[in-house]
């Protein structure tokens, strides 16, 4: 192909493009204005409040009490129930001791064996080792 062919193919190709371009109607405006959408979200989600729930009074004395030991049968309570045990039946005669192995993870009798435990209990002691 002719090299003059050639450049004038190229300078009709710039001239249009100067003298049509700016006259389209997908300007940097109106493209911006027709196909920018955004949204804007909450990245906190849904705000929960639980109802409130008073501390349970203390006891006057263990002495006599049914205490429940919670384990979440993680490492470090097996070790430490036994002492507990101790200290407390020496300062509460008459002190009784049950235990539940209540998962910290999914476990089907959850509620069933929690409902027993509050139940059977006059306070309940959590062992939540690690």
């Amino acid at each position: 192909m002719n090299t003059k062919v050639l450049r004038n193919f190229w300078l009709s190709l710039v001239l249009m493009g100067l003298f049509i371009i700016p006259f389209l109607p997908w300007n940097h405006e109106s493209v911006a204005a027709s196909s920018v959408k955004l949204e804007v979200l909450d990245p906190r989600g849904e705000l929960f409040t639980p109802p409130f729930t008073p501390i349970a009074a203390r006891l006057s004395t263990l002495a006599g009490k049914k205490v429940g030991i919670l384990r979440n049968t993680k490492p470090g309570a097996d070790s430490f129930a036994p002492f507990l045990e101790k200290a407390l039946k020496e300062v509460a005669p008459g002190i009784q001791f049950r235990t539940w192995v209540i998962p910290y993870n999914v476990y089907p009798n959850k509620d069933k064996d929690l409902k027993a435990l509050f139940e059977w209990s006059d306070a309940v002691v959590g062992l939540m080792g690690d």
